[in-house]
C-alpha cells in the first residue's frame, strides 16, 4: 500500500517542506534580531518530530570470477535464461521518513539522542547477462520499510545569536518490515533475499536555528550497515555477490 501511493506522499511532504520554509522565511528578519529561546538547551530533555527524504541504496561487491559462476542445479525459475552474467549492479530510489526526537543533554556541548523512525525506500539489484548471443537485463526491486532505533551523540558549536552548527555520530538497529527474508515466491519472482535485521553506524552534520517558539533544524547524514544483507541461496543471483550492505543517505527537518 504505501509503495503504490509512495510519489503523491513525497509529493506532498515536499509541499509541506516548501510551506514550511516560506513560513520560516517571513519570520527571519524578526526572529534573528534577538535571542530567541536563550534556556532550551538548558531542559535536562526534549522532544520533538522529524522529516526528511532519504536515498536507498546497496553497496555491493560481485565476486571476482563473475563471468563463470555457476547456475544451480536446483535453480530459481528463469536462471537459465543467461548463458552468462556479466555484471551485478545496483540502483537507488527516492524515500522518505518520519520520526520523533527523544534528546537527553549532557552538558553544554553534548547531547544523547534518540529518534525512532519509520524509513521507507526502494532498493534495485540489477542483474546483465547474455543469452544467446544477445544482451539480458533482470533487475530486482527490494522494497524496504525500516523501523530504525538510532542512538546518537551530538555534538553542538557554541550558539550564534540564534544559529549553531553541530555534528552527529552513532549506531543504529533495523528491522524492515518489507523484508523478502521469509516471503513465499508465489506472486512475483524472487531473484534475492535480503535480511530483516540490519546494524549501521552513522555520521551527520547540521545546524540549529532557533526561532520565537520552536528550534528548527536541517541535517544530512549517510548510514553504512554492516551486516551482509544477503540471504545466501543456491543460485546464480546469489552466488554472484561477494557482498551485499546497505547505505543510506538522509536529509531531515527536524522541529523541537
Amino acid at each position: 500500500m504505501i509503495k503504490k501511493y509512495r510519489k503523491y506522499i513525497l509529493l506532498l511532504l515536499s509541499i509541506v517542506l516548501v510551506a514550511l520554509a516560506g513560513q520560516l522565511n517571513a519570520q527571519q528578519n524578526r526572529a534573528f534580531k534577538f535571542e530567541n529561546l536563550p534556556y532550551h538547551d538548558q531542559k535536562d530533555y526534549h522532544f520533538g518530530f522529524s522529516l526528511g527524504f532519504n536515498k536507498m541504496d546497496f553497496a555491493l561487491k560481485p565476486i571476482s570470477n563473475l563471468h563463470n559462476v555457476e547456475m544451480s542445479p536446483q535453480g530459481f525459475v528463469n536462471t537459465a535464461e543467461f548463458d552468462t552474467l556479466q555484471s551485478v549492479l545496483t540502483r537507488a530510489e527516492n524515500g522518505f521518513n518520519i520520526g520523533i526526537v527523544s534528546n537527553l543533554r549532557i552538558n553544554n556541548q553534548l547531547d544523547l539522542r534518540f529518534i525512532p523512525t519509520l524509513t521507507f525506500g526502494d532498493r534495485n539489484i540489477i542483474y546483465q547477462g547474455m543469452k544467446n548471443g544477445r544482451p539480458i537485463t533482470r533487475t530486482q526491486q527490494l522494497e524496504s520499510t525500516f523501523i530504525d532505533f538510532p542512538l546518537h551523540l551530538k555534538y553542538k558549536s557554541v550558539r550564534m545569536l540564534n544559529t549553531r552548527a553541530y555534528v552527529i555520530g552513532g549506531f543504529k538497529y533495523s528491522h524492515d518490515l518489507a523484508s523478502t527474508e521469509d516471503k513465499e515466491d508465489f506472486d512475483d519472482e524472487i531473484l534475492a533475499r535480503i535480511g530483516k535485521n540490519d546494524y549501521f553506524y552513522e555520521l551527520g552534520v547540521g545546524f540549529d536555528y532557533y526561532f520565537y517558539y520552536f528550534k528548527f533544524s536541517t541535517e544530512i547524514k549517510a548510514s553504512f550497515g554492516i551486516a551482509d544483507m544477503l540471504k545466501r541461496e543456491n543460485s546464480m543471483f546469489t552466488n554472484s555477490i561477494d557482498r551485499l550492505n546497505s547505505k543510506i543517505l538522509m536529509i531531515s527537518f527536524l522541529f523541537e
